[in-house]
């Protein structure tokens, strides 16, 4: 639980320094669709704003007169790097990772692993809402599960904590 937390609260340390940064995206190639006020890029994309960073191998943008609503990153995986404010960073991946600005969340899909120091989550989809600071895994069901890997001398740390309560 201890390492949920952290790794949730781990992404809202991150949101004031990164969330409202300029984005920048890098791609072999661009196709503008004005009607749909979409924009995909493919051929190695790179996305960064601030310290994130998204690799993948198709990003498909959203837009309105508002300005930014959506990034959905397709690849196999396609990645997500953070560095938060406390310095630790945050790793991801799956096959797809979505970003909505209207609704603040940040949706890992398809095979979704989440990473921080050695601890790690996994499952079909790993949401992690922005403003409430708070993450859920699911699993798609059947015999597809969530897993979280704690690292023993953290448990063991969780342990000496509770007794020093």
């Amino acid at each position: 639980m201890s390492v949920l937390l952290s790794l949730s609260m781990g992404l809202a340390e991150a949101k004031d320094a990164d969330f409202n940064q300029p984005v920048t995206i890098d791609a072999g190639r661009q196709l503008v669709e004005l009607a749909d006020n979409k924009v995909t890029f493919s051929d190695r994309v790179v996305v960064k704003q601030g310290s994130m960073d998204v690799r993948a191998d198709k990003l498909v943008v959203i837009r309105s007169e508002q300005g930014l609503q959506s990034m959905t990153a397709h690849g196999a995986p396609a990645t997500y790097y953070q560095v938060l404010n406390n310095g630790q960073p945050v790793k991801a991946e799956a096959r797809e990772i979505h970003y909505d600005m209207k609704a603040r969340t940040i949706t890992l899909l398809k095979d979704a692993k989440l990473k921080q120091n050695d601890n790690i989550v996994t499952g079909y989809r790993i949401r992690y809402h922005i403003d409430r600071e708070q993450m859920e895994a699911e699993s798609q069901g059947g015999t597809d599960r969530v897993t979280t890997i704690f690292l023993p001398e953290q448990l063991q740390n969780m342990n000496d904590k509770k007794a020093q309560d």
